[in-house]
């Protein structure tokens, strides 16, 4: 039986020859372009490209390693960043680190660290609109399976009329003000709960009917996974509701407190927590810790899951920042937070540091009354807010203080990228003013 398939004789294996593929970029262009990400958040948006084509500094670049060539698209630059692992990142990190010791820029001596709060990519949530989100984007992909794997959707049947009655209900809830709003935001809230709980048992049924009803169904075993996938995801938005439900009716009906370890925070970035740091006003993102050198360079940068305290990080700060630096600091200095004893101990008997600040009440109940008031720990207490001046930096100059990818892991990558753009701005400045001190020949 003939398929209708030819086969063609292809010759033998010596006669076969590669043509020219895709052009690559060489290690120094990837790191060139990682640190301009880092700088400029992005190479791929208008305004980034813009300013690296007009660079007279990256055409400089490309006239001395290879004239002949152009700056590449966007789009290989994008690929080849995102290319570069995580474990790479770091060993940048560290290489910039034997760099600045090599060079005589910083001997790492004296660390600092401290935390921060940065903002996620990410609306602060509500919890109607937690529900209103959830369930147009279960509704959205149940309309979608037709086109994508030419099963039948799921039935509509009322939901687009409840969904609308839903986005009423929230933006009355949002809107709400005066006198008698929470009388108001009650009422709305009772109202979204029942049109949102409607569409939760339709659809639910109609999923278990749509997977009776097309259970070996002839599909590629890639559609038949990327189905399994959609109708999964599908049935995870309902459930995400449905938990919202559940503790928001607690919250607003019986006025039960509910704790933000608790509650869903976002839909689009499950890794972020709400970040309470001090009185300051709370932030939905990450709360990464930095640690400075004496010089102003980051040696160290862990970006922990939720909103884990500082207390547990001292140690492995400091064992993260002597593994990237190859150097024992001799002074480790921190603010009250990183206050624990298991923590003091641990770092005190890393053998070749000497002292170890812990500011504040907490911290000065770890620390002898004699060593509280030496001059060196007193010294090393009123230079701790040289890590807030870097962190300020971070924030202002270089855009810490708030990311563009979501998830834990793209997080650490983007921070980690603008920790080493700034480093490298820290050592070109340091050089310049180390030129400034040598005396012109005469």
């Amino acid at each position: 039986m003939s398929l209708g398939l030819e086969c063609q004789d292809t010759g033998s294996v010596e006669e076969l020859t590669l043509g020219t593929g895709r052009p690559r970029i060489s290690p120094e262009e990837v790191y060139l372009f990682l640190l301009l990400r880092g700088y400029f958040l992005s190479v791929t948006d208008r305004q980034a490209c813009e300013r690296i084509r007009d660079s007279i500094t990256i055409k400089a670049f490309y006239d001395n390693h290879n004239p002949d060539k152009s700056i590449p698209a966007r789009s290989t630059i994008h690929d080849n960043i995102q290319a570069v692992s995580m474990e790479t990142r770091e060993r940048i990190l560290a290489l910039q680190m034997g760099m600045v010791l090599e060079e005589g820029l910083d001997d790492f001596k004296e660390i600092t660290m401290d935390s921060t709060a940065v903002r996620a990519n990410s609306v602060w949530p509500t919890d109607s609109g937690i529900i209103r989100d959830s369930l147009e984007r279960a509704f959205h992909r149940s309309q979608l399976l037709n086109r994508r794997y030419l099963v039948s959707n799921l039935l509509p049947w009322f939901v687009p009329q409840w969904l609308k009655e839903i986005r009423k209900s929230h933006f009355a809830i949002c809107t709400a003000s005066g006198k008698g709003a929470n009388r108001k935001r009650r009422k709305q809230y009772q109202r979204l709960y029942k049109k949102a709980s409607k569409v939760i048992s339709h659809l639910r049924s109609e999923l278990v009917k749509h997977r009776e009803r097309h259970y070996g169904a002839i599909l590629k075993p890639s559609l038949e996974e990327r189905l399994r996938r959609d109708l999964s995801s599908i049935e995870a938005a309902l459930d995400t509701a449905e938990e919202v439900i559940a503790y928001s009716m607690e919250r607003i009906c019986n006025g039960k407190s509910i704790p933000c370890s608790e509650k869903v925070i976002s839909l689009s970035d499950g890794s972020a927590a709400m970040i309470i740091k001090g009185d300051r006003e709370p932030v939905i993102g990450y709360r990464p810790q930095v640690c400075r050198s004496r010089n102003g360079f980051v040696t160290a940068l862990h970006v922990p899951e939720g909103n884990a305290a500082d207390s547990p990080q001292l140690y492995s700060m400091v064992m993260e920042s002597i593994q990237n630096t190859n150097t024992v600091p001799e002074s480790v200095s921190a603010d009250d937070g990183y206050s624990s004893g298991a923590g003091f101990e641990l770092v005190k008997s890393i053998h070749g540091i000497k002292q170890v600040s812990l500011s504040g009440a907490k911290g000065k109940r770890l620390i002898t009354e004699e060593d509280w008031f030496s001059e060196g720990l007193s010294e090393l207490r009123r230079n701790r807010s040289a890590v807030e001046s870097l962190i300020f930096v971070l924030k202002y100059v270089f855009n810490f203080g708030r990311v563009r990818r979501r998830g834990i892991h793209a997080v650490r990558q983007e921070l980690l990228e603008k920790a080493i753009a700034y480093n490298f701005m820290r050592i070109v400045h340091l050089r310049r003013e180390r030129r400034k001190q040598i005396p012109l020949a005469s």
